[in-house]
This record gives structure tokens, sequence and C-alpha cells, in this order.
């Protein structure tokens, strides 16, 4: 009886740390699908003063800010977002098809929400 207990939390530690191992190497295969028209719309900073935002919109041109187009060219892999506009690079962590994590430029994380208007 002891001995079937111990195999049985073995088997159980060996999963649970299979499952969090991939969790930590591999946040794609639990991430969910989002495609580039999902992320199509405006985006706005959360979290911080209206009037302090920032805000940008991706359309299937490129990027536009203020209204204006700021780039043509950008990169999205199901799981990242990733444009230049000018010399600062800009990326992006897909949480989910309403919610984007700015990586860079590194000066502090900040979370996008798309605009429910979008």
């Amino acid at each position: 009886m002891r001995k079937t207990k111990q195999v049985v939390l073995l088997v159980l530690l060996i999963l649970f740390g299979g499952t969090g191992f991939l969790v930590a190497t591999q946040p794609a295969i639990f991430a969910p699908d989002v495609t580039q028209a999902d992320l199509y719309g405006e985006w706005v900073e959360q979290d911080v003063a209206p009037y302090a935002a920032d805000q940008f919109e991706i359309r299937s041109d490129g990027i536009y800010t203020n209204g204006s187009r700021a780039t043509t060219e950008y990169q999205f892999d199901g799981d990242q977002l990733k444009y230049t506009i000018g010399t600062e690079t800009y990326l992006y962590r897909v949480e989910d098809a309403k919610t984007l994590e700015r990586i860079e430029p590194a000066h502090y994380t900040s979370f996008f929400a798309k605009d429910n208007r979008s």
C-alpha cells in the first residue's frame, strides 16, 4: 500500500514538473490562437492617466499613430508584434486578442487593450 502511494506521488510529481517546464520554456503552446486580423484596430495603454496613454492603430497597410501612418512594415508571428518607427523598435507580446504587453522599448512594462469601438 505504501509503495503504491509513493509511485502515484512520483508519477504526479513528474507530470506536474513536466507541465511546469513546458509552460516556462514553451509559452506559445499554451497561448491563444490570435490571427493578424484579430490585431486590427486601435490599442490604448492601460493603467495610466488618459491624457498620458500611448495609443496606436494596426491596419492591414501599417501602424498608425496620431491618425497618420507611421510605418508600413510590421511583423507578427502569432505570439509577438514587432515594428520600427524611426530608430525606435516596438515589441509586444500577445496576451490574447484584446491584450498586448509592451516589451520594448523597455523603459517600463505596459499593457495595451483593444479599444472596444474597433
